[in-house]
């Protein structure tokens, strides 16, 4: 029988996400590391030998895609470690792996020093991808706050009628900061979901400008423009008591494709108006059909405000100018 040879665990650990793992006497009490730490140090082998190597997240949040590799620098001393990777470690968490040390017949005998690398492909977080519409549509029961309402507005861009149901369906329940949201998100959704729905969600919103409430119906109004009603629908509202719903039904003729100079011209005061809601509503028309440089430096500053209304309109204005811009 050949010689014994000495494998000796060497814990030289590169993180490939944050510093390099930290040894210490208390191990498993190091704050903010990723801990790599083998169940025995030396390990005396005639051809191959198991044993398991401990990890544990000492992070204040999650790891995800964990995956240990082992190396020895010995021509002839192979390592293979399993499993391939954990999925996720919690704060906290502790798993290990399981370490195979083969060693060929030609290897001499001596220490041979084993290298240990940790990688991750986050701390933290997961990586953005594209949600299918089962899962936007299991986010529509969370409430009809913003990130419902966008998640419908989503599915109806993507032709499915349960986003275009639950907007309308918050809608209907009349004036409020996430209806209205709704009632920009439902204009938002365009002709995407084809010209008998387009027309059907045209009826639906003429049918809301009954509803006595100026932000509201200034709100209808402007999706009415994005969804390129006709003329005749605003006319009624162009010299409305209401500043908003006046500036809204002004800015929805320019939305709906009017470009002319008079129609252009009746809204521009309202980028210097006191209310900034109106401000909002012309600077998205102006933006959107003559990106227009004054018009988008307005929107850009009441989106600095401390009103959440406020700054999330101003959001969809300049979401729905940029994806004119640059596509969505």
């Amino acid at each position: 029988m050949r010689a014994m040879q000495r494998i000796v665990l060497a814990v030289v650990v590169v993180w490939a996400v944050s510093a390099s793992a930290h040894l210490c006497n208390n191990i498993y009490r190091t704050p903010d590391r990723i801990i790599v730490k083998p169940e025995q140090q030396v390990v005396t082998l005639d051809k191959e030998d198991t044993f398991r190597v401990f990890v544990q997240n000492n992070y204040h949040t999650y790891v995800h895609k964990l995956i240990l590799t082992a190396s020895v620098d010995t021509e002839g001393v192979n390592c293979t470690v399993e499993p391939k990777q954990f999925d996720q470690l919690k704060a906290g968490e502790r798993v290990s792996f399981q370490v195979k040390v083969a060693a060929g017949a030609a290897v001499p005998k001596g220490n041979h020093p084993v290298k240990f690398r940790v990688s991750a492909q986050e701390v933290g977080f997961l990586p953005a991808k594209e949600a299918t519409n089962d899962e936007l549509a299991d986010a529509l029961s969370y409430g009809n706050y913003c990130g419902p309402v966008m998640s419908a507005e989503t599915l109806g861009k993507r032709k499915d009628q349960r986003g275009v149901d639950k907007l309308k369906g918050w809608i209907s329940q009349g004036p409020g900061d996430y209806n209205c949201r709704a009632i920009r998100a439902l204009g938002k959704v365009g002709d995407a979901m084809g010209k008998e729905t387009t027309a059907s969600t045209i009826e639906f919103l003429r049918g809301r400008l009954t509803v006595n409430d100026g932000f509201y119906r200034g709100n209808v109004l402007l999706a009415l423009g994005l969804l390129k009603d006709k003329k005749e629908t605003f006319e009624p509202y162009l010299n409305h008591r209401d500043d908003f719903v006046r500036y809204c039904a002004l800015s929805a003729l320019v939305l709906a494709g009017d470009k002319s100079t008079a129609a252009v011209e009746a809204i521009r005061p309202g980028l210097t108006h006191d209310d900034k809601y109106v401000k909002i509503a012309t600077g998205w028309a102006l933006a959107a059909i003559l990106k227009d440089k004054p018009a988008i430096a307005v929107l850009d500053e009441v989106f600095k405000t401390n009103d959440a209304q406020a700054r999330t309109m101003a959001g969809d204005a300049m979401v729905d100018i940029a994806n004119r811009t640059y596509g969505t």
